[in-house]
C-alpha cells in the first residue's frame, strides 16, 4: 500500500514554509535598516570628531588653533559663495558627492556687500606658518582650510576640507581661545543623522 501526502497536508506546509520565510524576510529587512542607520551614525560621528581635530590640530603640514598666536573672527558681511551659482546643489540631501574643496566656484565672500548668511572666517596666525584662515561657508555646509586669507583662484585651489555636512557653525573668541560648537546633518534616502560637537581650544602660543 502506497502512502502519500494529502493536499491539505501539503497546502499546510506550504502555509507554514511561507510564514517562516516572510519572517525571514522580515528580519533581514529589518537588520539591514538597523545596519545602514547604524552606519550612516557612525560616518556623521566620524565627520564631526574629524572636523574637531583638524581644527584644533591642524590638517596636513599646517597647524591648527591650538598653535595659533593670534586669531581674529569675522562674521559680520562673510556670505557664503554657492556652487554652482545657486542654491540647487543640495549634496546633504540629494545624496551627491559634495564639490571638491579646490573648487573655485564656491568660496566665503568677506566685505563684499552681500551682508552676512551665518557664515564665517577665523584669521589664524603663528610664527611657522604665518597667516592662513579658516572659512565656514554656510551655503555650502562646509569649511574649509585656506593657505592664506586671498581670494584669488589659485589661492582657492590650494584650499584643503576639514568637514562637509556641516548645518551649523558657531565661533566666538576671547583673551585665551577659540569657542566652537558644529552641528552635522547626513541624509541617505530615508535615513537622517545628526551630530553635535563642541569644543574650547586654548592658544598655546597666544601673545
Amino acid at each position: 500500500m502506497k502512502h502519500g501526502f494529502t493536499l491539505i497536508e501539503l497546502m499546510i506546509a506550504v502555509a507554514i514554509f511561507g510564514l517562516v520565510m516572510s519572517g525571514a524576510i522580515g528580519v533581514y529587512i529589518m537588520c539591514q535598516k538597523m545596519w545602514h542607520a547604524t552606519s550612516l551614525s557612525m560616518l556623521t560621528n566620524r565627520d564631526g570628531n574629524m572636523a574637531m581635530s583638524r581644527l584644533v590640530y591642524g590638517v596636513g603640514a599646517n597647524s591648527g588653533l591650538r598653535s595659533a598666536s593670534t586669531i581674529a573672527l569675522q562674521t559680520n558681511n562673510v556670505y557664503g559663495h554657492p556652487y554652482p551659482f545657486a542654491d540647487t546643489n543640495k549634496y546633504w540631501e540629494t545624496g551627491d558627492e559634495p564639490p571638491a574643496a579646490s573648487d573655485p566656484l564656491h568660496y566665503a565672500h568677506v566685505g563684499c556687500g552681500y551682508g552676512s548668511d551665518g557664515s564665517w572666517r577665523l584669521v589664524i596666525s603663528n610664527v611657522v606658518d604665518g597667516v592662513h584662515c579658516v572659512d565656514y561657508n554656510s551655503k555650502m555646509r562646509n569649511i574649509l582650510f585656506c593657505p592664506d586669507t586671498n581670494q584669488t583662484t589659485t589661492a582657492r585651489s590650494q584650499r584643503i576640507l576639514i568637514c562637509n555636512y556641516v548645518s551649523d557653525a558657531v565661533v566666538s573668541t576671547n583673551a585665551s581661545g577659540v569657542n566652537i560648537r558644529l552641528a552635522l546633518i547626513r541624509k541617505d534616502g530615508l535615513f537622517t543623522s545628526s551630530n553635535q560637537i563642541s569644543s574650547f581650544v586654548l592658544m598655546r602660543n597666544r601673545k
